[in-house]
C-alpha cells in the first residue's frame, strides 16, 4: 500500500512470489491460472523490495554500525564480548518473540522479526570469530574468511553466474556423477 501511494502502481512487480500459493494457483506450488475462488489480492502487484523492507535493511545496517561502535568504545576483550553477546541475545529473543506472537520470520518481506533474528545471530557469530581470532589468536582459521572479504565482488559474480558450480562439476572421480556437489547433496 505504501509503495503504491509513494512510488505508483507502475513501479510494482507484476508476478509476485505469492502467485504460487495454494490460494492463487491451480498448479500449486508452481505458477498457473487462478482458481475460480481466488482472492482479489492474488492479482495485485507487489514490490518485495519496497519501502518497508528498505527500512528494515537500513535498521540492519544501523545494528551493524552499533556492533562496530562497540569496538571503538570498549578496549577490553571481555567488555566487548559482553556487549555483543547481550545485544545479540536481546535481538534474537525479540525476533523469536515477534515470530511467536504473529510477525513471522519472512525473508522476502524482510520483516522486523527476520531482521532481529538475523542481526542477533550475526552478533553471536561476530563474537565467536572475535573470540577465536583476536582473543585466542587462531588467525590461520580466519585466512579463508579474510580472503573472501577481500575478493567479495568477484566471488559474488562467479556464484551468481553459476560459474563456480560449473567448475566444481568438472572435477570428479571416475564417473561425472561423483563430483563434490553431488557428494554434499547440491548436484543432481
Amino acid at each position: 500500500m505504501l509503495d503504491r501511494m509513494f512510488l505508483g502502481i507502475q513501479h510494482l512487480y507484476r508476478k509476485p512470489v505469492y502467485a504460487r500459493t495454494k490460494q492463487c494457483s491451480i498448479n500449486y506450488p508452481n505458477n498457473g491460472p487462478l482458481p475460480p475462488d481466488a482472492p482479489s489480492w492474488c492479482q495485485a502487484p507487489f514490490d518485495p523490495e519496497g519501502l518497508l523492507s528498505s527500512l528494515m535493511a537500513t535498521v540492519t545496517c544501523l545494528v551493524g554500525l552499533h556492533y562496530g561502535h562497540i569496538i571503538i568504545h570498549f578496549k577490553d576483550h571481555k567488555k566487548r564480548l559482553n556487549q555483543w553477546i547481550l545485544r545479540s541475545f536481546c535481538l534474537l529473543m525479540l525476533g523469536l518473540a515477534l515470530n511467536l506472537f504473529g510477525m513471522h520470520l519472512n525473508k522476502p518481506l524482510y520483516t522486523l522479526s527476520y531482521m532481529c533474528v538475523t542481526s542477533g545471530a550475526s552478533g553471536f557469530l561476530l563474537s565467536a570469530i572475535y573470540l577465536m581470532v583476536d582473543v585466542y589468536g587462531y588467525k590461520r582459521a580466519s585466512l579463508v574468511l579474510e580472503w573472501m572479504g577481500i575478493h567479495a565482488l568477484p566471488i559474488y559474480v562467479l556464484i551468481a553466474c553459476n560459474l563456480v558450480f560449473l567448475i566444481i562439476h568438472g572435477f570428479y572421480w571416475k564417473n561425472p556423477i561423483n563430483n563434490l556437489l553431488h557428494l554434499i547433496g547440491i548436484g543432481k
